[in-house]
């Protein structure tokens, strides 16, 4: 969780649930982080929220965000105040309880996360899961996934995989990946 940053964790799910009127299923927000921080990295050599993604039965997964989420983590920290500072969970939605902190994000992280919002809002939480199945990061783990239920850990190297489909967002010039891949395990290093 060194790199993981909570902060834009937290606020990405509360734009999330204030561009849905207040409140946003979890599953949902939770691909949309992923989509959110796959994206970003092709762009811009980094993640928004510096999460570790797993590839689950119902998709991808930003970990560290479910479990601040579903309160898998000490109550009393600091993080896990913030989040609920912001958010609170009611059954399978996540409300927002306080105005969106925008001052946490770069101009690229919004540009990014409205991007997102932009292609993929208008699909529910099921939608978006069954959408996941079909990048590299998760189809990697498929059959295992299929046999044993378990989760496994993404490689960041698969968000750098190109899927072609008809929004064409993740469809990039290989020599701009190979860049941004450089970048980012240059940063990631130092």
């Amino acid at each position: 969780m060194k790199d993981y940053n909570h902060k834009k964790a937290a606020q990405l799910i509360n734009y999330f649930a204030a561009y849905n009127q207040g409140a946003i299923n979890k599953m949902k927000a939770f691909k949309l982080i992923w989509l959110v921080n796959r994206l970003h990295l092709r762009r811009y050599a980094r993640t928004v929220t510096g999460d570790t993604h797993y590839a689950m039965e119902w998709g991808a997964v930003p970990s560290n965000t479910k479990n601040f989420v579903e309160g898998k983590v000490d109550p009393q920290s600091i993080e896990k105040q913030y989040f609920d500072q912001y958010l609170s969970l009611s059954g399978h939605m996540i409300i927002s309880v306080q105005e969106v902190n925008a001052k946490v994000f770069s101009e690229t992280d919004l540009e990014i996360a409205d991007e997102i919002l932009k292609n993929y809002n208008g699909l529910d939480q099921f939608e978006l899961a069954n959408y996941s199945h079909y990048f590299p990061e998760w189809k990697r783990f498929q059959e295992k996934i299929e046999r044993s239920g378990s989760s496994y850990k993404m490689d960041i190297n698969d968000f750098f995989e190109n899927y072609i489909d008809d929004k064409g967002l993740f469809n990039d010039d290989k020599e701009d990946l190979e860049i941004a891949k450089e970048l980012f395990f240059e940063t990631a290093n130092a």
